[in-house]
């Protein structure tokens, strides 16, 4: 038998090996997806929506789970520590990386070192600012005192996103459609509104 012959072979062997665990590893993935999406609690009516958001570049939440090892890198190499563990017992996501806007918002680093440590596919790289999706932040009016008779601006100038927080009329207005999610609008806002007036729903 030629060395070419054998040659091919082995390519041939490993192929089909390599396509075998990929496409096993594929369809654990999907079943796991698929049990979260089916017994998550946050899927159920009535429920509340969750009061974190995940780091920048994460996928949508059951497959973040179920990608998720809870390694704990993003946490240890986050340099502004806004990244910790959930700490939810019997919850299918208790240790898995969050943020808490109104504690410690995500300051969109420019290098994003968290997704360059996530090894698990859980956090996807992002090119510029305005492709991170945390989530949408919402005003209330009843709270803002610059709905009141107070002028303020706080969460305009505090915005690292360009366009997505603007004045009408000197009132803030929230532009869904730029704003990333980070949080830092909210935080700000609880140093200067009791209740808080601004709040980031994260992407279900």
């Amino acid at each position: 038998m030629s060395d070419e012959i054998i040659d091919h072979g082995r390519r041939a062997f490993f192929k089909e090996t390599f396509s075998y665990f990929g496409n096993a590893v594929t369809e654990i993935v999907k079943t796991k997806v698929e049990t979260i999406t089916k017994n998550s609690p946050g899927r159920s009516s009535g429920s509340k929506i969750r009061r974190y958001i995940r780091p920048p570049g994460a996928v949508r939440e059951e497959e973040f789970i179920a990608l998720c090892t809870k390694c704990d890198e993003c946490i240890k190499v986050c340099p502004h520590e806004s990244i910790r563990k959930l700490n939810k017992d019997f919850d299918i996501a208790d240790g898995t990386p969050i943020i808490i806007p109104e504690e410690t918002p995500c300051y969109l680093c420019e290098d994003y070192a968290c997704i360059k440590a996530c090894k698990d596919g859980a956090l996807l790289e992002v090119k510029v600012v305005g492709e991170v999706a945390m989530g949408k932040a919402s005003i209330n009016e009843d709270n803002c005192m610059a709905y009141g008779a107070q002028f303020c601006e706080q969460c305009v100038r505090s915005c690292p996103v360009p366009g997505a927080i603007y004045l009408e009329d000197n009132r803030p207005v929230v532009v869904k459609e730029k704003c990333v999610g980070c949080g830092i609008c909210e935080n700000i806002c609880k140093t200067v509104n009791q209740p808080i007036a601004i709040r980031v729903s994260p992407l279900q």
